[in-house]
Order: C-alpha cells, then structure tokens, then sequence
C-alpha cells in the first residue's frame, strides 16, 4: 500500500472467497475470506470487473500454496496483503490500488 493516498478513497468488495490451504501433512485445511481493493476512483470499478476473474484466479493460485502456519501471524497477514497487492496491479494496470483489506478471515 502506498501512503500518497488522496482524501477520498473508495472501497470495492471482492467476493467471498474459500481455498483449500496446502498441507505437508495431508491434512486438509482451508482459508475463507473477503477482501476490499481501496481504489481511489469509483469509475475504476468497471475496468476491475473486466480483470475480475483474472484477479480471482491470482488469488486463488496465490493462496493454494499458503499453509495455516504462514496465515498464523500478523507479519504473514501483511506479506499476504503485499504479495496479492504486486499481483492485483499487475493485472488492473490502469487502476490505482492503494490497499487490500480483509474484514473477515478464518483458517479453519
């Protein structure tokens, strides 16, 4: 996330996501979550909707390779955020994201 962000930002919902966790133990694990991209512009809605399942797909192969132990801490969380963010902006090129937030996560 960058810190030049403008007074007003807007806060757009990705879907609720699950994922199965990989595992060294072959016990299954999961991940669900939602996830809001904060966007300085609401007009850049439309140009994540044409990306959307791009950016769902990068999530989604991103994740499955995570283990609950990697999702255990708070600086997991954060490389997390930093790893999807590098990701997201490599598809939405012409949208300006300045974070990823989770309201709700549970590794289960």
């Amino acid at each position: 996330a960058t810190d030049a962000r403008p007074e007003n930002t807007y806060f757009h919902a990705l879907p609720e996501m699950m994922v199965n966790l990989n595992s060294k133990d072959n016990r299954v694990s999961y991940l669900k979550f939602q996830a809001s991209l904060e966007i300085d512009d609401q007009k850049a809605v439309d140009q994540l909707n044409k990306v959307m399942p791009r950016i769902l797909d990068t999530i989604q192969v991103y994740v499955r390779e995570l283990t609950v132990e990697d999702l255990k801490s708070s600086l997991g969380i954060e490389k997390l955020r930093q790893e999807l963010l590098k990701r997201i902006a490599l598809i939405a090129k012409d949208v300006k994201i300045y974070d990823i937030l989770f309201p709700e996560m549970l590794t289960q």
